[in-house]
């Protein structure tokens, strides 16, 4: 899918194999912005299975995590440059939003809004009824989730009970539950 946001050309693509090391660049440029250098030479160039840091576990288990039922994983490009990712999980019947990222030279250009945009029409085409994430309390993720309609919620709905153990993620005490019923 070819969406053209703010006259830059972007393509947001599904993940397959071949975009490991977009996904990598993507990651590093994240780190990067939270202070957190990563030499690029260190990376592996396929997924490592036997992975078990908690930051990125999903990563290196794809095809379990995002890959499989309603769920999916897309990588954004300005002009074949990868700038963003956005990863849903199918927790049986309903999607948990874990990853969400754009490169901060690209963010307020409408990318953030085409990924969402790409998790929503997935979940939808499953007949997936609701969407959950967790967010900053304040800042523009919340504000870019609200303008699709996303609440914020006093914590995870029914079909989310236990999303900490099948996410592996704890939210931190400045983070929020919003909820997207489709």
């Amino acid at each position: 899918m070819a969406v053209h946001t703010t006259s830059l050309p972007i393509t947001v693509t599904p993940f397959t194999r071949r975009e490991w090391i977009a996904l990598w660049t993507v990651r590093l440029m994240q780190l990067a912005e939270h202070g957190i250098q990563i030499d690029p030479a260190t990376l592996p160039d396929h997924p490592q299975l036997g992975t078990d840091h908690p930051h990125e576990w999903d990563f290196h288990h794809l095809d379990q995590v995002y890959l499989r039922g309603a769920g999916h994983f897309w990588i954004a490009r300005c002009a074949a440059q990868p700038i963003g990712y956005i990863g849903g999980q199918d927790l049986g019947g309903a999607i948990e939003l874990r990853r969400m990222s754009v490169n901060a030279f690209y963010r307020r250009r409408g990318i953030g809004s085409t990924l969402v945009q790409a998790l929503i029409d997935r979940s939808r085409a499953y007949a997936i009824p609701a969407i959950e994430l967790w967010t900053a309390s304040e800042g523009s993720g919340r504000q870019l989730y609200q303008t699709f309609g996303f609440q914020v919620t006093a914590g995870p709905g029914t079909e989310f009970a236990d999303v900490i153990g099948r996410t592996r993620y704890t939210p931190s005490d400045d983070e929020i539950r919003m909820r997207l019923e489709l």
